[in-house]
């Protein structure tokens, strides 16, 4: 059993955060999680973005986490504007 490599983590990080794809899967992303930071930095991000997603689409998103994130309140057509723009 060869130990993946941060190339195939992108692939199969969406999968492995909703808890699909096939257990083999699951348990080789975790193993590489668990060894490379940069990966971890990855999927926890992914995790974040899925996570603002999903609260824009009920209609809010905490002001607290748009700024942890560096970000402003949306605008009024509803994207979220960067800093000092």
């Amino acid at each position: 059993m060869a130990l993946w490599t941060c190339r195939e983590v992108p692939d199969v990080a969406s999968d492995y955060i909703s808890r699909e794809g096939s257990k083999r899967t699951r348990l080789m992303v975790a193993i590489h999680l668990a060894q490379c930071s940069n990966c971890r930095t990855y999927v926890n991000g992914l995790k974040i973005a899925r996570s603002i997603a999903a609260e824009s689409l009920r209609g809010s998103v905490p002001t607290a986490l748009l700024h942890k994130l560096g970000l402003n309140t949306p605008d009024r057509g509803g994207s979220f504007k960067e800093p000092n723009e």
